[in-house]
Order: C-alpha cells, then structure tokens, then sequence
C-alpha cells in the first residue's frame, strides 16, 4: 500500500474531505445547513474574476513555457483581533454546542469537561487570532471522528468560495497524489502551465527545484505541494519522469488556476454506446445542474445501453445535491435516514427529475477506500432505489453529517450531529458500502482505457449489467 493515498490538489486552500452537508428545511448555507450559535455576521464574499483560458500547445519539454499574465488572486478577509471577553465568549459558545449536539453522547472517550479545563486558559492567553484559532481547531479535531471541525474566518470565506465556483490559485493546474516514487500527477488543466509545458497524467514528479518530491525536511509542514505552488508568474523547476525514459527538468511558470475546473462533473461515451459520469465532489452548488446537463448532452445524439458513474475521488460534500443526482436516474424513494440524538431525517430522494432514458438502464457505481460521506451515501442510495451494482473496493465508512455553526467573528463550527443508517437501520459508519465486484488495484495508476475497476464495470454492463 502506499505511504499516502490521498489526492493532493496544487491548491492555496483549505480542504474539505469526507463531509456530508446537512440540508434539512432551514436555508441552506455554504454547510448545508447553517445555525448561528450567537448573533452573527456573515463575512462578505471576495469577488473573484476568472482567467481566461489557455491555448494549449505541444510538448514544450526542452524549454520553458513564455510567462502567462500575471494576475492578482483576491485575497480572504485578514484575522481581526479578538478581545479576550470574545475569545472567551467564541470558546464557550462552541464548547457548548458541541456539549450539547454531538452526535456521540460519549464524545467518543473525551472527557469533554476536561477539555474545557485544559484550554480556557490557553484561550485567555491567546496573543494573536492565529493562536486563537489554532486552539479552537484543536480542541475539536481532540473529537477524533475525522469529521468535526472549526474554521477561522479565512477557512470559511475559502470553502465558500470552493462551493460557489469562485476559488482560485497560484499554481501549474494539476492534481497530485504522492507515493512512494514521487507525486504522481492525475490530472492535467487543458491549457493550463502544465499542460503547456507538455506534463501529462501519470508523468511522475521526481524533485521539486532540485529537492527529491518526498524528502520528509526539505519542504516545511506544507510538503513538496507548497512548494509547487506559489505566486502567479514565478516558476518552479519540476524533475519529470514518465514510463521508462531518463528524468528530465521542466521550468512552469505559475498561473492563476481555477479549483472548479477539479470539480467538474463529465460525462462521456465509452464503446458500446455505455455512458460514464464523473462525479469529482458533491461540494458544489450546482454539482447536480451540471451533472443533468452533462446527461443531457450525452443522450441528445443517442441513447446509452448503461452507466458507470464513478466516484472514487468523490469525499462529499452536500446531501442535497447528492439527492438530487439519485432523482435524475430515480423517481422518489427513500435511500435511509440520518440520525442523531434528538433527530432523523429520512433521506427522500426528490420526484419529477428523471431524465428519459436513465431510469430503466444497468448502472454501476465505481467506489474506492476515498469514497467518502455523502459520496458513500449515493453509492448505498444507487444500489438501494435502482439497485445499482458496486465495483471497486469498500468505500471509507465515514458518513456522519456535519451541521454547521457561524459564529459573530466570521468563525464556524462543522460538528458531526447525525449518522446515516441503511434503510434497514443498519449503519455502514466504519464498514463503508462493501462492492458486489471487489477489484483491489490502485486505479489511479492506470490510464483509462487499462483501469481494471472501470474495466470491469464495461464488462459487467457488456453481459447484461
């Protein structure tokens, strides 16, 4: 197994992994679902302006690519200071709240009354927001459910931003996943410094401005990745490996890049007339309008046979959203409920969405272990309303829901308040959605046309689905 096996965005954010958004009938916020602990003000949205496109060109391997426009990346609102009656009154607020809502009366082992003992001091002697903020981070990741956390008023104003489309940032436009040999490059922004610069998928980054890619001292708390990125129009020196021909060093230029193109849904048509939807995040607005329209146009020349809608890289995001994709191949229906101590939502998918020509085809779900959260609830969903074959490997078993809390400084609070179960009451917390076609590979190290997951998934469909 490799040492990490995570998707690595060459991004200037802060990420959201494995989360399912509530979005029950309050207004939905950029969480889901949204209650101000205290009176609170929303912070203002930077304003973001896309760069246009780039052309992209041939393999530039022997030179570096010309320098792109320099452009200005809108920056998230600065850290005020907080007086020490604030810190005390963010601190006791969210400690309450959690005391209050958390999904495990328990708190999985944590003394929760000590937890407060420990840090009110720490919080009074705070003498920056950054100590502040990192102590209020710390205190909830001490939950230990890989889902809860705080964000400082940067963090929130990044992930809107990511949710809305808007995100951008200085970089070469490709994602990374590191392993033993280096950072493996999956994706390739069209156009983008990489691309120009003649990088392709599953080349492999050997050094970075001469420093091996996985030297554990070289490269700060940030890695070999903050090293890639950096400020639009300044390069950075790759050492590329690709199959079996001799390493060689490329200079890219950065470029401001934009997150939404990672998070675009596709759709394509593989032989045999079988479609194939890609569904990178559910933590997008309109994740679900783009993933109807991608349908769409796919079925406007002809019909498809059968679907593969892969969400291996998928780790969640809004329930809703997620919901609404399920409507688009099913009418109605119940895919379970979320449950927590005081409350249960079923999980009931939306009428009058389907999309002619989807609702009585074969469909296969790809999963792997970084299906998470709300992405694992579509694969159980899928094989529930319109029993759907799962191809892959167990999925991660993390399916809490977070319910969001703003807090007066712009602050928020993502708690872990409820816990999907199967219709049946069965929990897949822990378990994930086991497939029905088990193929344990590292797909990602395949190209498409050789990836055995998605291989078989063509041959499943191919003798009937």
């Amino acid at each position: 197994m490799s040492r990490l096996r995570i998707v690595l965005l060459l991004i200037f954010t802060f990420a959201i992994a494995g989360c399912a958004f509530w979005s029950g009938e309050p207004e939905p916020t950029a969480t889901g679902y949204s209650r101000p602990a205290a009176p609170a003000t929303r912070i203002p949205l930077p304003t973001i302006t896309p760069m246009p496109a780039s052309d992209a060109v041939s393999d530039l391997r022997a030179s570096p690519t010309p320098a792109p426009p320099v452009a200005t990346i809108a920056p998230t609102p600065t850290l005020a200071p907080l007086s020490r009656d604030q810190r005390l009154q963010i601190f006791q607020q969210v400690w309450e709240t959690v005391r209050d809502n958390y999904l495990y009366e328990d708190y999985n082992g944590l003394d929760w009354e000590a937890v407060r003992t420990e840090l009110q001091p720490k919080i009074e002697a705070a003498a920056t927001p950054e100590e502040f903020y990192a102590l209020m981070r710390d205190m909830i990741a001490q939950l230990g459910d890989d889902h809860s956390r705080f964000e400082s008023p940067q963090e929130v104003a990044a992930q809107i931003a990511e949710a809305r489309g808007q995100l951008q940032y200085g970089g070469i436009g490709v994602s990374v996943r590191t392993i033993d040999e280096g950072g493996l490059i999956t994706r390739v922004v069209a156009g983008g410094p990489a691309d120009q610069a003649g990088l392709r998928p599953r080349d492999l980054i050997v050094a970075v401005n001469g420093i091996p890619f996985n030297d554990p001292n070289a490269f700060g708390p940030e890695g070999a990745i903050g090293a890639v990125r950096g400020v639009p129009g300044t390069s950075v020196r790759l050492t590329i490996k690709r199959g079996d021909e001799p390493p060689w060093e490329v200079d890219v230029i950065r470029a401001v890049i934009d997150i939404a193109i990672f998070n675009r849904v596709t759709a394509e048509r593989l032989a045999g007339d079988i479609g194939l939807l890609t569904i990178p995040s559910f933590y997008v607005d309109n994740a679900d309008t783009q993933a109807r329209d991608a349908l769409n146009n796919l079925l406007a020349s002809r019909p498809v046979r059968g679907m593969i809608i892969d969400v291996r890289d998928n780790s969640g995001g809004y329930i809703h959203v997620m919901r609404n994709i399920i409507a688009l191949f099913h009418d109605g229906g119940s895919i379970g409920a979320s449950v927590g101590r005081r409350e249960r939502e079923e999980q009931r998918i939306p009428r009058g969405r389907t999309i002619p020509g989807l609702t009585t085809i074969p469909v296969v779900v790809l999963v792997s272990d970084e299906t998470a959260s709300a992405a694992e609830m579509f694969a159980a969903g899928m094989r529930i309303v319109r029993q759907a074959t799962i191809v892959g490997v167990p999925s991660a078993g993390n399916t809490e829901n977070l319910y969001g809390y703003d807090f007066s400084d712009g602050s928020r609070l993502l708690l872990a308040q409820v816990a999907y179960q199967l219709p049946d009451g069965t929990l897949i917390e822990g378990t994930g959605v086991v497939p029905d076609i088990l193929i344990e590979v590292e797909w990602w190290r395949f190209p498409p046309d050789q990836d055995p997951q998605l291989q078989a998934a063509i041959e499943h469909l191919q003798r009937g689905g």
